[in-house]
């Protein structure tokens, strides 16, 4: 090796060393999925919750739109399209003039588009948790890969769906609100996490 190529060789390591390398971002988190819990209406229909809370307020510059937003439970499924045909996780999950956080129910009954989770014995007045997993899949406007800002200004490329399951716990044989006996629900979540795709995906 010459000297010249060694010099050269020499500069590059050190202007590594002074430059380290950005990390790109792996994963970001936009809000949870939660299993709220099953209750009676006051007319006696059994009736399960399922809770979307979005937010990216100081993780992205501008709220993340989606197309289409699905539950499923059980085989059964609701998306909030076409009824909303965009949904953010901004203010009003992007509907305006709502400005609250974006906060989604979707009821699980008879009559509903989603099952319930657990069924309900008027005898003993007991709920039977029967909901092993429940899942929410987002559908990007245009159905690919897309990317937008992060507050750092990095361009964070994610994919066009995404599907998050809420499974139950380890030692646990199906989802478990844990509600007490004066109908309070802890309710039992998953975060709701968009991962990465290769940057080029989304030139």
């Amino acid at each position: 090796m010459n000297h010249a190529v060694k010099t050269a060789l020499a500069s590059l390591l050190l202007l590594l060393a002074l430059c380290p390398a950005v990390a790109q971002t792996k994963s970001i988190t936009i809000g949870k999925f939660q299993y709220v819990g099953t209750g009676v209406t006051p007319d006696g229909l059994v009736e399960s919750n399922y809770q979307l809370d979005l937010d990216a307020t100081g993780i992205t510059v501008d709220p993340v739109a989606f197309r289409n937003v699905i539950v499923v439970v059980k085989g059964t499924r609701q998306g909030t399209y076409p009824s909303f045909p965009i949904i953010t996780t901004g203010p009003g999950c992007g509907n305006p003039p709502y400005q609250t956080p974006c906060s989604l129910i979707f009821t699980g009954a008879k009559g509903f588009p989603l099952a319930t989770c657990a069924t309900y014995n008027s005898v003993t007045q007991q709920f039977t948790q029967n909901c092993i997993s429940g899942a929410v899949q987002f559908v990007s406007l245009t159905g690919k890969h897309f990317s937008f800002a992060l507050v750092d200004g990095e361009q964070f490329c994610t994919y066009g769906i995404t599907n998050i399951f809420l499974d139950a716990k380890p030692g646990q044989r199906e989802l478990n609100p844990h509600c007490g006996a004066d109908g309070f629900c802890a309710g039992e979540s998953v975060p709701v996490v968009l991962h990465a795709a290769p940057s080029t995906s989304c030139n």
